[in-house]
């Protein structure tokens, strides 16, 4: 598994005009493969390579060529149809060949205009953490006037939990909504009051600064979307932590893959479009890969309909928050209901993977013959 973590380091007039050089290169590759209409990384190297070593003859290969990349990839993004802005001091990307890192003894070695640059930092809590990781990839940055490595850690994945010893009680379903964001089959609820009266007055101070659309306005208009960003990274890592910390080994969530519709209306499709059921979905799998845990995905289709009772499906067994089974009677909260509905779905999918798991050969003398392991 890769963590990143972020290290402050003490501020380098090397390591700063290393990073300013490197965002002019990757500003001249991105304007000529925009001129070109090309972003294919052979050709943006072909076309600029030579030039690029005659003008910054100081600056290292590697890091040359990690600006060709991220230049292709700004292109291939953008899809060669809006002129790319760089900013001054971009975030310069390295790997293998300019940087080493090592978290033990806290020493970073990175390779800049003057030669390589060897540099100490201070511990901080994810940095003890990760200790006994190893360093492969990482983004040096100057913001604010402030030198940061954020440095991709590898690390060899726990040992996952025995499929063969789960029991019924260590699965438990997972409902995502947007009045609730979720719901847990063990009649655990999270609303998202607190959500939504934050992101409403980011929205609303959004609308006013766009109205006015003076630069001021737009500074702050960025300001305020990123500390949503933030405010909303936040909430579903404190949401999927509590949740990988529980008791259950196996978690069970749909596999969703939802599209704004015209039909749904413009009000309905703005609450869904603010909704960040991925980025809680991603946060809760790395949680859980970390503890050894397993997340299954199942198919979405007629949770919300399906009674957990007697599995009846009818499109008139639900009514908003209230679920009534037309069939059996079985009354509960509509999200409940769903998220029973999921964890059955989960049992069901553990029991097809301890059935179809490998055979393991036995140790001692034996023989294979059509597939079949004859001691």
């Amino acid at each position: 598994m890769n963590r990143t973590v972020k290290i402050k380091l003490e501020n380098n007039n090397d390591l700063v005009n290393t990073i300013k050089e490197y965002s002019k290169i990757k500003q001249q590759i991105c304007d000529l493969g925009l001129k070109k209409s090309s972003f294919n990384k052979n050709k943006l190297h072909k076309w600029t390579y030579k030039k690029l070593k005659k003008q910054y003859p100081n600056m290292p290969t590697g890091i040359l060529q990690t600006a060709r990349d991220v230049a292709s990839e700004i292109l291939k993004r953008t899809k060669l149809k809006k002129k790319i802005n760089g900013k001054e001091y971009s975030s310069m990307r390295l790997d293998k060949r300019n940087l080493r890192v090592d978290m033990l003894h806290n020493k970073i070695s990175i390779s800049s205009i003057v030669g390589r640059k060897k540099l100490t930092f201070i511990d901080n809590p994810m940095t003890i953490r990760y200790k006994d990781c190893s360093a492969i990839a990482g983004t040096l940055c100057f913001r604010n006037n402030q030198l940061y490595l954020n440095v991709v850690l590898e690390k060899d994945n726990p040992p996952k939990i025995n499929l063969g010893g789960i029991k019924v009680e260590d699965i438990i379903g997972i409902d995502r909504g947007i009045n609730n964001i979720v719901v847990m089959s063990n009649n655990q609820f999270f609303h998202s009051n607190h959500l939504k009266d934050v992101k409403g007055k980011y929205q609303y101070l959004k609308k006013v600064l766009q109205n006015k659309g003076t630069k001021s306005a737009i500074r702050k208009l960025q300001k305020i979307s990123r500390k949503e960003t933030r405010f909303v990274s936040d909430t579903n890592h404190c949401l999927s932590k509590a949740i990988a910390n529980s008791d259950f080994k196996v978690f069970s969530i749909e596999a969703l893959n939802i599209k704004t519709k015209k039909k749904n209306g413009k009000r309905f499709n703005k609450k869904l479009g603010g909704w960040s059921y991925k980025q809680f979905e991603t946060f809760l799998d790395y949680k859980l890969e970390a503890l050894g845990k397993i997340l299954v995905k199942v198919n979405p289709k007629h949770t919300s309909q399906m009674c957990s009772k007697c599995n009846h499906i009818e499109k008139a067994n639900r009514k908003g928050s209230i679920f009534k089974c037309v069939n059996c009677g079985f009354e509960l909260h509509s999200d409940l209901n769903a998220s029973r509905n999921i964890a059955n779905l989960g049992k069901s999918e553990i029991s097809r993977l301890q059935v179809n798991q490998p055979i393991v050969v036995p140790q001692g003398n034996y023989k294979i013959t059509n597939s079949l392991v004859i001691n």
